[in-house]
């Protein structure tokens, strides 16, 4: 390339403006690249000169990107990659027959032969580079002739690289097993088996930034989207829709996650090009690969689905633009159904999925074979912006509000006080989040149980003023939602002060004003102490009651009567019925101050034994490795005896006893003691409870595991 530039400079110095035969000007047509794209196609660069009308001119032109050029280009092979020169100064645009060579990032056309025309005008355009994307993509145009043509300013830009792709990701909560395939592989069969779902928006960055295919043309030479979805249960399935209709098509494909209810789109000729995916079978994990399973060539209700590739805990997805409208900036919605296999444990699984412009690639410049177009692996920026939903009630909002006021007055040396937040998510789907403790004063004394959550609820923190002298200490709670789709993730900061008194804290001052208001408990299931059924339940006994929005304050009323909060759980809370409630559905209401829950009816007998432990003479858990030997004694704690009748009766093993009621073991339980009869043998069995009471004739427990020990 230096005897190019030394010729070129000799031809500039000798070609002064007084004397030229052509005085030249360069002109590009900037075209939007996209960012991470590989082989971008470049604006048409113009080389326009005014000399002597009909001059012949032999000259060799060179083209300088300032990226790597990406067009397959083989000089030997008379491939031209798709490079041409055109003599726009012909009565009409004229490719001409020349063939381009390409060494490094400049291009050559060589021994060029062209005239001017009657008007004394010569123009040269070059047509069809490609390039890597960046913000700013240049040529730089060098001759060489044997006319004297002077190029004052020699360089001019052909791309502004900008984001090709924006996306909206929604992850799945596979909370439980299964549900089983469906029996047909189309959008209503497995609608009604309501699987968890993930879903993907995709949007243009700008119009034309998705290319289709082209009839004629390499089937493969279109943008693809490749999905990739993870932490997968291992043996799960994922179920994709085979097509989909873009934003501007008159039955878009709806994925049901973003304020619309899921619905497959169809495919129209008319009125005009619409953004359309198709499936791409056997592609490769990068993209590459595989062929499009849909083609369109008549009207079509978009029905039909598709296992995605998985491997391991890892599923992708492939599609390729078939169609697309060139003029607007359009964008799809793909849902991504996920069938995890019915014998895994009900546990919550976060099932993450991602979106990138494919095939990938990391491989610039001219590439025999590579793929065109090719990208580089780059995360999206959410899309929302654009579209400008990104405040609305689809996509999860976080915030944190106290249950109570945060601060409190504890005496030093004391017992730690129990408190909770209540995370909430006032959108749609489902929150990630984060939480850490910040000292502004004093260290160790605030405790968080639990660091992370994906749902809503109650957040448990504890205040400890044990090894604290008397003093202010101040502290913060701070939360930060994570992954959020709309990509900002809030922060939502909760004071906490805490007073050590050396003697009994006073009462705490009442605060100016009422406390933010907590948001309603929800209930959705009541069961039995211990085993966890569904009742039925005793006029005073207990009830576990599991829900969301549970704090110290929270009360409880069963059949309109006020119930004894035991102990409270973020997610449960232990009640004892009061014995007044009526028989029959009684409604259980939890409130936070005047936010009730709506009702949950439990059944509600008179009587209803329920055995909670049971314990030895000496009060050690009975157990194996702890049995009560024959004749001696255990002690069986119970709940739902509170209105029986006595005697009691139990059963150990297979010999009855009638025994009476005991003093209360704590509330809502009540102590049996019972003789185990001196001629069993070691083994492990069984032991149950039946009374009677009022309206009951009689009714028994479920039957609990007792171990009898050898003869002492």
């Amino acid at each position: 390339m230096q005897w190019i530039r030394a010729a070129l400079a000799a031809a500039v110095c000798c070609a002064l403006p007084a004397s030229a035969s052509f005085f030249c000007t360069l002109t590009g047509t900037p075209v939007l690249a996209g960012l991470g794209g590989l082989a971008e196609p470049t604006g048409d660069v113009l080389l326009q000169c005014s000399g002597p009308a009909g001059q012949t001119v032999r000259l060799s032109l060179s083209l300088l990107l300032d990226q790597r050029v990406a067009n397959p280009i083989d000089y030997a092979g008379g491939n031209s990659g798709g490079v041409s020169l055109w003599l726009d100064s012909a009565p009409s645009p004229t490719p001409l027959p020349v063939a381009p060579r390409l060494v490094g990032n400049q291009v050559f056309f060589e021994n060029i032969l062209v005239a001017s025309n009657s008007s004394g005008q010569l123009a040269l355009r070059v047509t069809g580079l490609l390039a890597e994307a960046a913000p700013a993509v240049t040529a730089s145009v060098q001759i060489i002739a044997d006319t004297p043509m002077l190029l004052p300013v020699n360089s001019t830009v052909v791309a502004r690289g900008v984001p090709a792709l924006y996306a909206t990701t929604l992850p799945g909560l596979a909370c439980c097993a299964g549900p089983p395939l469906p029996d047909e592989m189309e959008w209503a069969s497995v609608l009604a088996r309501q699987p968890c779902f993930a879903a993907v928006r995709a949007t243009e960055g700008f119009a034309s930034a998705f290319r289709a295919v082209t009839i004629p043309g390499p089937p493969d030479g279109a943008t693809r989207l490749l999905i990739r979805v993870t932490g997968l249960p291992p043996g799960s399935r994922v179920l994709i829709p085979d097509a989909v209709a873009g934003s501007s098509a008159a039955f878009p494909t709806r994925a049901g996650a973003f304020g619309t209810s899921a619905h497959p789109g169809a495919f129209s000729l008319a009125p005009s090009p619409s953004l359309l995916l198709s499936r791409v079978a056997q592609a490769e994990r990068d993209g590459s690969g595989g062929f499009a399973v849909f083609w369109p060539i008549s009207p079509t209700l978009l029905t039909r689905v598709s296992e995605a590739t998985v491997e391991g805990e890892e599923a992708w997805a492939v599609y390729q633009v078939m169609t697309a409208d060139p003029g607007a900036a359009e964008s799809a919605e793909i849902p991504l159904w996920v069938f995890t296999p019915t014998t895994r444990p009900n546990e919550a699984v976060i099932v993450r999925v991602t979106t990138m412009l494919a095939p990938l690639s990391d491989s610039p410049g001219s590439v025999p074979g590579a793929p065109v177009p090719r990208y580089r692996a780059m995360q999206p920026q959410a899309d929302c912006p654009l579209l400008g939903d990104c405040e609305a009630d689809y996509f999860p909002q976080f915030d944190a509000v106290p249950s109570q006021t945060t601060e409190f007055m504890l005496q030093s040396g004391g017992q730690p006080k129990d408190a909770y937040i209540f995370v909430i998510n006032r959108g749609g789907r489902f929150i990630e989040w984060e939480a850490s403790a910040r000292y502004l004063s004093g260290d160790g004394w605030l405790t968080l149980l639990g660091t992370y959550g994906q749902l809503q609820g109650s957040f448990h923190y504890k205040l400890n003023p044990k090894d604290l002298p008397p003093g202010e200490y101040r502290a913060e709670v701070v939360f930060r939602q994570k992954n959020s789709p709309t990509g900002v993730n809030k922060e939502v900061v909760i004071p906490v002060t805490l007073t050590v008194t050396e003697g009994p804290p006073p009462p705490p001052p009442q605060p100016p004003g009422p406390p933010p208001a907590g948001p309603r408990p929800a209930m959705w299931a009541a069961l039995t102490v211990p085993l966890g059924f569904d009742g039925p339940f005793a006029n005073g006994g207990l009830v576990r009651l599991q829900g969301v929005y549970f704090a110290e304050e929270t009360t409880v009323t069963i059949g309109g009567l006020p119930a004894q909060v035991i102990s409270v759980g973020p997610g449960e809370l232990l009640v004892r019925i009061p014995e007044g409630v009526a028989r029959g559905w009684a409604p259980v209401i939890a409130a936070n101050g005047e936010q009730q829950s709506e009702p949950f009816y439990i059944d509600v007998l008179p009587v209803a034994p329920s055995i909670v432990a049971v314990a030895n003479s000496d009060g050690e858990a009975n157990g194996e490795t702890a049995p009560v030997p024959p004749g001696g004694e255990a002690v069986l704690r119970v709940t739902g005896i509170a209105l029986a009748d006595e005697p009691i009766w139990v059963n150990v093993h297979d010999r009855w006893q009638p025994v009476g009621r005991d003093e209360a073991a704590g509330p809502g339980l009540h102590a049996l003691r019972i003789t185990i009869p001196d001629d069993l043998p070691a083994m492990q069995t069984e032991v149950k409870v039946c009374v009677s009471g009022p309206g009951v004739d009689s009714i028994c427990s479920y039957p609990a595991p007792i171990w009898l020990g050898p003869q002492p």
